[in-house]
């Protein structure tokens, strides 16, 4: 999506396919490395890799947990929390935190730097299809945003388009997950870490 390009067109700049394209997306772990590396050189990308100790929590970095932990602190007990919950049997990727009631689920996706907001809203919605396709209650996906005034101030261009893609504000996200409640649709989340408060 950064690149501009479609599944078919990036397959045929990577010498590959577009079921290859499809799988690498997804977390297959059977994509070789020279073809990962193929497809982000045809995207103008470098493939890097980080080594993460196996036996600790693996979200991308401390400030990143930070996070996970206020939104799994103040969430009422009957929510049931699942920290890097994985998406489905053999696929790496993981749910950042799932809070699990009868009613409903939601898998929330922590972003900390907002560097392609879109691409990084698909790839949420991309692990939130996965994960649903196991549930038998509503999946809802909450994305959720460090509350700092450079993020309100990325987001803002497209506000119109975030408010109809996730339709539920932070201050009912928040609510909802005090509460114990549903929320009902998918929604955003803005955190402070520095006294675990909010704004909607």
């Amino acid at each position: 999506m950064a690149a501009g390009l479609t599944q078919r067109q990036l397959a045929a700049a990577a010498e590959g396919s577009q079921q290859v394209v499809s799988d690498a997306e997804r977390g297959d772990v059977y994509v070789s490395l020279e073809m990962r590396c193929r497809l982000a050189a045809a995207c103008r990308y470098e493939l890097g890799w980080r080594l993460h100790p196996v036996a600790t929590v693996t979200l991308r970095d401390s400030g990143q947990l930070q996070l996970v932990q206020t939104i799994a602190r103040a969430a009422h007990p009957s929510w049931a929390a699942a920290v890097e919950r994985p998406i489905a049997p053999g696929d790496m990727r993981a749910a950042d935190l799932v809070l699990a009631s009868p009613v409903e689920l939601l898998h929330i996706e922590v972003e900390r730097a907002l560097v392609d907001v879109q691409a990084q809203v698909r790839a949420a919605q991309l692990k939130r299809a996965e994960l649903a396709q196991r549930e038998a209650r509503p999946v809802r996906l909450v994305m959720a945003f460090p509350d700092t005034s450079r993020n309100r101030a990325r987001l803002a261009p497209i506000s119109e388009l975030m408010a109809k893609t996730f339709p539920v504000p932070s201050g009912t996200v928040w609510r909802g997950i005090r509460a114990g409640t549903p929320i009902g649709a998918d929604g955003v989340l803005f955190v402070r870490t520095d006294r675990g408060t909010y704004r909607p």
